[in-house]
């Protein structure tokens, strides 16, 4: 179980974590991702490798079924996406919502966390862990979009997220290690 989402207790400023997330030249993360769309629910495990300088790249590691298919999403641009198994480019059948699927929900929150100033933030403690919680809200022609993220209290370690397409949760994302290079 996921432990996102508790009460507010205060709020913090996210200047420093903006200013981390543009200066943060690269990280790896294993994430555990459910994908709640329509009545389908499918849970993924993702190897991230965030480069700044260069393209991110992940590799899925479950279900076993799926294991070994990687993706490269390169420059700020979600559009840049190759899926592939082995040598072979898979079409990634992308939707027309960028940044609301388990292929480039991570992808869609670093540049919200490099780019854009929260519409909320404010500080849990879960588990007896001080959290930061920004939230991310935009809209546009095909509907409304919420993003919302936990990090340590320092605003450097992403802890879980949470994804919102006309305030549906359709994505929640575990990270179970996350390692800045």
């Amino acid at each position: 179980m996921l432990i996102c989402g508790c009460g507010r207790t205060s709020t913090a400023d996210d200047g420093d974590v903006r200013t981390y997330w543009n200066e943060l030249n690269g990280f790896t993360a294993h994430v555990k991702i459910l994908s709640n769309f329509e009545k389908d629910v499918l849970e993924y495990e993702v190897h991230y490798v965030y480069n700044k300088e260069d393209s991110d790249q992940f590799v899925i590691t479950a279900p076993e079924s799926l294991a070994g298919i990687s993706g490269t999403i390169a420059g700020k641009d979600s559009g840049a996406f190759t899926l592939q198994y082995d040598n072979t480019k898979l079409d990634d059948a992308m939707p027309q919502r960028s940044g609301l699927t388990p292929a480039d929900a991570l992808f869609g929150l670093l540049c919200d966390l490099r780019d854009d100033a929260p519409t909320q933030q404010w500080t849990e403690e879960v588990k007896g862990q001080k959290l930061l919680v920004l939230r991310y809200d935009s809209e546009d022609e095909q509907g409304a979009v919420g993003k919302q993220i936990w990090l340590t209290a320092d605003g450097k370690q992403p802890v879980c997220a949470e994804l919102y397409a006309d305030k549906v949760c359709v994505l929640t994302l575990q990270f179970t290690s996350y390692q800045s290079t």
